[in-house]
């Protein structure tokens, strides 16, 4: 009878163990569920990355080939203000991850909630010029409708040979939301730009380089690294002169009497002063002979030695007309 008890009661704690076994991995489970939610709550859809006075803004929704939801917009906004409000930044490099530059607004969320939503959150990519500090697209693979548009947006692109860009939104009758079409028109003449506008046909890489699009073209998996070396040409330049040149040349192009206008003159006045300081240092470093014979490198090193002051002449021979039938 004792055996028979301790069997039932032996079988009650297992049956009873089991039970709270499976109500634990339920829970841990129910856990796993909510922190991984949490964790795609605060999964970024950009990521910016600096180097010295280079900072990268790299577009990462690669699944939607770098499509601009909302959210996508609004942290880009941030990441751009963050950008102009500090002052060891001093250029700033668009790129999209995985191959492709940036695809467009995002066709299912502009059906979920509307046109006016994301433009409305791409509010800050309309400024003329969108920074007042340098930009630089490093345009790989896609960059169509608003994504070719944010290129366009910046002040220097290098393009792949084998990227794709063009005005896409055309199929779908959405227009050029970002002043891609003045941007454009600025770039490569009216007759060009209404080709690519009107059509909304794509075009390589190539075939934008030799348009006008691109300062520089190169080879596939190239572009940024080409962005940041070109970055690192522009940093070492004092940069108050350099950012009153580009606005002055930005304003006579897209901001021409307006309030824009008023507001790059305002800007390119303040940044006189500063200007006029490193004119002073230029000054300085012009007669050490850096800088000297057109030469665009150790502008900002320490003091050239004796033997690289030395000035140089190159020996050049003409020979006339009698001479050249002599030989």
């Amino acid at each position: 009878m004792k055996s028979l008890i301790r069997k039932i009661v032996l079988a009650k704690n297992i049956s009873f163990t089991r039970i709270n076994t499976s109500r634990l991995a339920s829970s841990d489970a129910k856990k796993q569920e909510d922190e991984s939610e949490k964790a795609e709550e605060i999964v970024k859809n950009i990521t910016v990355e600096k180097y010295k006075g280079i900072t990268t803004l790299n577009i990462d929704r690669q699944r939607k080939r770098n499509s601009l939801d909302e959210a996508t917009l609004r942290e880009m906004a941030a990441a751009i203000e963050a950008f102009e409000k500090d002052s060891e930044a001093k250029v700033l490099v668009f790129n999209g991850e995985g191959g492709s530059f940036c695809s467009g607004f995002d066709l299912d969320e502009m059906g979920a909630k509307g046109y006016n939503t994301l433009l409305d959150a791409a509010s800050r990519l309309l400024r003329r010029p969108l920074c007042d500090k340098p930009t630089i697209a490093a345009v790989t693979g896609y960059a169509v409708a608003e994504g070719f548009e944010l290129a366009l947006a910046c002040d220097l692109r290098i393009i792949e040979d084998t990227a794709v860009v063009g005005c896409l939104g055309r199929r779908y009758g959405v227009p050029q939301s970002l002043y891609g079409a003045r941007r454009l028109t600025s770039l490569i003449g009216l007759s060009r730009a209404l080709d690519l506008l009107m059509t909304g046909r794509l075009i390589s890489g190539t075939e934008a380089h030799a348009m006008g699009l691109a300062c520089k073209l190169t080879s596939t998996g190239t572009a940024l690294g080409e962005s940041v070396k070109l970055a690192k040409s522009l940093v070492k330049f004092p940069q108050n002169a350099l950012i009153m040149d580009k606005l002055a040349a930005v304003n006579s192009q897209l901001n021409p009497n307006s309030e824009e206008s008023m507001r790059d003159e305002a800007v390119i006045s303040s940044l006189l002063g500063g200007a006029i300081e490193d004119i002073d240092e230029g000054v300085k470093k012009f007669k050490k002979g850096i800088g000297k014979h057109g030469k665009f490198y150790r502008l900002t090193d320490v003091p050239l030695k004796d033997w690289e002051l030395e000035e140089t002449f190159d020996e050049v021979k003409i020979k006339s007309d009698k001479e050249h039938k002599k030989s």
